[in-house]
């Protein structure tokens, strides 16, 4: 195995468990953002409230930000370590020669 195939297996390996990692945090600051579920109820409790309802507004762009990192992460990562593990092997079979 050359050394280009043991670099791009290694670097698969890093790319998914980046991807979990990231997802997994994601999911987790999602779920305990104090500051828009704290807006979210105070704008449920008095709907006309402009005050509440720019609170909410202000949280809102994070809280939407980790929802779409939380659903997008294991995703890129399994496909771009997928990627580079695919290139290891074809990198392991070919010998690492060119043609």
């Amino acid at each position: 195995m050359g050394a280009m195939s043991a670099y791009m297996k290694a670097l698969g390996f890093v790319l998914v468990v980046l991807g979990m990692a990231g997802s997994i945090y994601c999911w987790r600051a999602a779920a305990s953002d104090e500051v828009y579920f704290r807006a979210l109820r105070g704008y449920e409790r008095y709907p006309g409230n402009v005050l509440y309802l720019q609170e909410l507004k202000m949280a809102e762009p994070r809280h939407m930000l980790l929802l779409g990192g939380a659903w997008s992460a294991a995703p890129a990562g399994l496909v771009a370590g997928s990627l580079c593990l695919a290139l290891a092997g074809l990198l392991a079979a070919t010998g690492g020669r060119e043609s």
